[in-house]
């Protein structure tokens, strides 16, 4: 038995974009492709498939399959990665019951992504899931954003509850979380990999390894899609056009901006503005 739930725009709280939840209840035969996986979260939601993902195993067992390596999810565990890492997942102890939750981050991240952390599972827990499955379907906005601010509740106390030790990477995360605030603050600088790594205090390649461990994505990825997000509220304010958005931005190209923007966001900066109007 598989259940979705996913609304008509995607919602935004507290720098988490809900994409869809999926409550799954697999059998002993389940598995299934990354390909499928992608396509059937698409589908229902055009920004869907390519993002973070959240699984919280309730019952039994699963594999998930990442290009990096394979993680094994008992009951109680919980797993953040990225969606374009996924080769496949499947039962491994039936049933597997398991929460699948997809959403974008519009804000730096704090959690640890590509670990497999470990909480107890509770019915209020069960309860609260439920809460952000059905709010998710509203066509209130304000009932839509409580869904995606319950999920980012749930995930910093999945976090504290799971009480991870320190790791190798774990001595580099708090130098990655400023130098994404020090993007944040200026998305307009045209950010090197050699300028972000000198700024973190690392090489390029011990650079890109903390930002996998911290984000699941790569430095320039997500100083990308940081660019692109700042783009979004300069264009809603809708006292400037395209291309000047474009140029303070540091996009010399204003339609490579507009591809890098429908990337993103999965419709041009020209289709936003006729949103608004």
């Amino acid at each position: 038995m598989n259940r979705c739930s996913f609304p008509r725009e995607p919602v935004t709280a507290c720098g988490i974009e809900l994409l869809t939840v999926w409550q799954v209840a697999a059998d002993a035969n389940y598995e299934i492709r990354a390909e499928r996986s992608r396509m059937d979260s698409h589908v229902r939601n055009n920004k869907a498939g390519r993002e973070m993902v959240a699984v919280r195993t309730v019952r039994g067992a699963g594999r998930l399959h990442c290009s990096d390596r394979e993680y094994n999810l008992s009951p109680g565990s919980l797993l953040l990665f990225d969606f374009p890492s996924l080769e496949r997942y499947a039962t491994h102890t039936a049933p597997w019951a398991f929460w699948w939750f997809e959403f974008r981050l519009t804000e730096p991240f704090r959690l640890p992504v590509h670990q497999v952390m470990n909480a107890p599972y509770s019915t209020q827990e069960e309860a609260v899931c439920g809460d952000i499955f059905r709010l998710l379907r509203s066509e209130e906005i304000a009932i839509r954003c409580r869904a995606a601010a319950l999920l980012q509740s749930l995930l910093f106390e999945w976090w504290a509850a799971a009480a991870l030790p320190h790791d190798d990477n774990d001595r580099h995360r708090h130098k990655v979380q400023q130098l994404i605030e020090a993007i944040h603050r200026n998305p307009e600088k045209p950010w090197t990999l050699q300028e972000m790594a000198s700024r973190a205090g690392m090489s390029i390649s011990s650079l890109r390894a903390a930002f996998h461990h911290t984000t699941g994505k790569p430095p320039a990825q997500l100083r990308n899609e940081m660019r692109v997000a700042h783009a979004y509220e300069l264009l809603k304010r809708g006292d400037q056009t395209v291309a000047e958005v474009a140029a303070q931005l540091g996009y010399c190209d204003p339609f490579h901006f507009s591809k890098v923007f429908k990337t993103v966001h999965g419709f041009s900066p020209r289709a936003m503005l006729r949103r608004l109007r």
